[in-house]
């Protein structure tokens, strides 16, 4: 796969990066603001937002393993986890493999939330879908698939110095 250098600021592509660039946390902003004016999130934290999320596309799971998939600190995953028992959606319990082990899982409430924030999700894709001409929905699907893996850091590739960031493929055209 051809490969561009960041460091041309005159490129043909540095245009499209310009216009990319404050579109990335608008729509986090937007992202997060259409979950939390649901009247199950109110009063909770984007980080316990993302724990249900994450516990429900995981299943059980130990506050370490919330922890680690939340890229936080185990006392702060202990501390998202009791705010989400305290709020009825989220129970802990023994793992029956190990009784040594606390596991926590969504409550039938949070499975509700869940339900309602992947219909919720399904709009806006749909709504942007809708905002494109049916030809460009598979490049639409595969430019997000593209931004999710750039953004996801490789397990096996070694990490870059401070100051330097990763090149990307040329854009299209």
């Amino acid at each position: 796969m051809k490969r561009f250098d960041d460091d041309h600021a005159d490129s043909p592509d540095q245009d499209l990066i310009e216009r990319a660039l404050p579109l990335l946390p608008e729509i986090g902003k937007l992202l997060y603001a259409a979950v939390s004016r649901h009247p199950e999130a109110a009063g909770l934290s984007l980080a316990q937002i993302k724990a249900t999320g994450y516990l429900a596309q995981h299943g059980r799971r130990s506050v370490g393993e919330i922890a680690h998939g939340l890229g936080v600190s185990l006392p702060s995953a202990s501390e998202i986890v009791d705010r989400l028992v305290e709020r009825g959606l989220a129970e802990r319990g023994p793992n029956p493999a190990d009784r040594r082990q606390v596991l926590v899982w969504l409550t039938p409430e949070a499975q509700r939330f869940k339900e309602e924030m992947r219909a919720l999700r399904s709009a806006q894709v749909r709504a942007a879908l809708g905002r494109l001409e049916p030809a460009e929905w598979p490049v639409f699907v595969r430019s997000l698939e593209a931004l999710v893996e750039a953004l996801r850091p490789d397990p096996v590739a070694p990490t870059a110095p401070v100051g330097t960031e990763p090149t990307a493929p040329p854009l299209p055209g």
